[in-house]
């Protein structure tokens, strides 16, 4: 038997870093996924398996590897508004879109800390941007259609589902359950009535400001 050929060497290691590199990959998709943005490159080394030096030589830090999954997230969250948007009933695209935003941030502690103050506050701005022009033009149906409250805003419903986002932090063994129970509550009040609000929602620079400042709380592992 012969050894090892020098041409066989370096395809070999070559072979190595591929692997090493999707495990890592890998394993910061669901790392993202189960635990949120706070997961560190160290984490991610030890979930794939690999020592912090390799993780280090494929990528220079967490954001490497969290950029591609938040994107797929956003990508996710702005085909939800457009289909929501899109439905016939613009209270069922409402709640539709409140509903299904919700599952997705649940099932995705990293989307989740996109909608939160601190982590992923350039990310939200992103998606800020994207999603604002789709759902004022959902708010104004519902609000032709008189289906909600004259004087509700667009910035209302990103802050509504911030609200909401927050509920998923309470410890529950059913967290959709507990989400669920507080929507409805929502959405109740979202529909037309005598009394005006008080007050008016925060500007997008306040938006922005508060996910800039402000750090993100701690949340479930």
């Amino acid at each position: 038997m012969t050894g090892m050929t020098v041409a066989e060497e370096p395809r070999r290691l070559r072979a190595d870093a591929a692997r090493n590199r999707q495990s890592l990959i890998d394993a910061a998709q669901r790392l993202f996924a189960a635990r949120g943005l706070s997961v560190t490159l160290d984490d991610i080394a030890a979930a794939a398996g690999v020592n912090v030096a390799t993780a280090y030589r494929h990528f220079a830090n967490k954001h490497e590897l969290a950029a591609a999954y938040i994107q797929q997230q956003i990508d996710t969250a702005i085909a939800i508004a457009d289909e929501s948007a899109e439905v016939e009933d613009p209270w069922v695209g409402l709640t539709q879109f409140f509903r299904r935003t919700l599952d997705l941030m649940i099932a995705n502690r990293g989307l989740h800390d996109v909608f939160m103050p601190g982590l992923g506050s350039e990310w939200f701005v992103r998606l800020e941007e994207r999603i604002r022009p789709v759902l004022s033009g959902l708010l104004a149906r519902c609000q032709r259609a008189g289906a909600v409250r004259a004087d509700l805003e667009q910035a209302d419903i990103g802050v509504v589902v911030q609200m909401l986002a927050a509920v998923s932090d309470i410890p529950s063994p059913d967290p959709n359950a507990l989400v669920g129970r507080y929507l409805a509550l929502v959405l109740a009040g979202l529909r037309p009535a005598t009394e005006r609000l008080p007050g008016s929602p925060p500007s997008e620079e306040e938006l922005r400001a508060a996910h800039t400042a402000i750090p993100a709380r701690p949340h479930r592992t």
